[in-house]
């Protein structure tokens, strides 16, 4: 059975049809990259399956569960924004365990800890978003994505703001992150390269369309 199942999606925005009609599916462990220009509604899809988008047709199965009226927090699903959205008051610890507030606390720092191991940032616990590089911070909001132990994780763009080198590089290394933790993504980019390079699958979406 797959992982996760989209049939027949779609989403308006103020009324506006944004995605159309869109269906795809997605095995454990895989990666699927959905490839488009801005504003062809890449963003609306990953937000439709997370559950942030309330006009929503067509139905979204995921690990054997419907997910229609499933609430976001209830839907343990990752997603990792454009910008990383870290809290710039907390540590990178507390960014961490942010989500796990109702783990008894030794069970919440061992997670962080393995956590910190994980992304290669066993000693930068103690730092706050902006004593890191962008780089770090991309690993963080991964990090925090996955701290529930999600089987999916969605990505938006993550590598966007980052120039060509240093995206390389941290693509590599949170895509090993995520294999490493045997966890399936979407991962929705315009640039083709990125696509081709990271994903199982690569789907084109053109105004809408997937």
């Amino acid at each position: 059975m797959a992982l996760l199942t989209v049939d027949h999606l779609s989403v308006r925005l103020s009324g506006t049809p944004i995605v159309r009609d869109a269906s795809l599916t997605l095995q454990e462990r895989e990666v699927l990259a959905i490839l488009g220009p801005s504003g062809c509604g890449k963003t609306t899809t990953l937000r439709a399956i997370a559950g942030l988008e309330p006009d929503v047709d067509g139905a979204i199965h995921y690990d054997g569960r419907d997910l229609a009226g499933v609430p976001t927090e209830e839907r343990n699903i990752g997603f990792v924004f454009q910008e990383g959205a870290l809290f710039g008051h907390l540590t990178v610890r507390r960014n961490l365990s942010f989500g796990l507030r109702r783990l008894p606390r030794p069970e919440r720092r061992a997670r962080v800890d393995e956590l910190l191991a994980l992304l290669r940032m066993p000693d930068l616990g103690d730092r706050y978003p902006h004593q890191l590089s962008g780089g770090q911070r991309q690993r963080v909001a991964l990090g925090r994505a996955i701290a529930r132990k999600p089987r999916l994780v969605l990505l938006d763009e993550p590598f966007s703001s980052l120039d060509a080198d240093l995206k390389a590089d941290l693509r590599a290394e949170l895509f090993s992150v995520l294999r490493e933790a045997g966890i399936a993504a979407i991962l929705v980019t315009h640039d083709r390269t990125e696509a081709e390079e990271v994903a199982d699958e690569v789907r084109v979406m053109q105004d809408g369309h997937l």
